[in-house]
């Protein structure tokens, strides 16, 4: 009686490391960037145009800035 055995060969992959340059920008990350761009632009809206900065307390535009950086870097 003979015996058979089946092996599969497991191929490795190699992946190398992604470097910033090389990778393209995700849905998620682009729509990240923006909103904190937007954020960025409400902010400084709200602190320094007339209308918006009477009614508007200053600290709600300075809050919109910093959480805007933060999401666009």
């Amino acid at each position: 009686m003979s015996t058979q055995t089946c092996e599969q060969v497991m191929e490795e992959k190699k992946v190398s490391p992604r470097t910033s340059s090389n990778v393209e920008p995700s849905t998620r990350s682009i729509f990240t960037r923006q909103t904190g761009q937007a954020l960025i632009s409400l902010g400084m809206l709200f602190k320094h145009v007339p209308p918006f900065n009477e009614t508007i307390e200053r600290s709600t535009g300075e809050t919109l800035i910093s959480i805007g950086r933060k999401l666009s870097k």
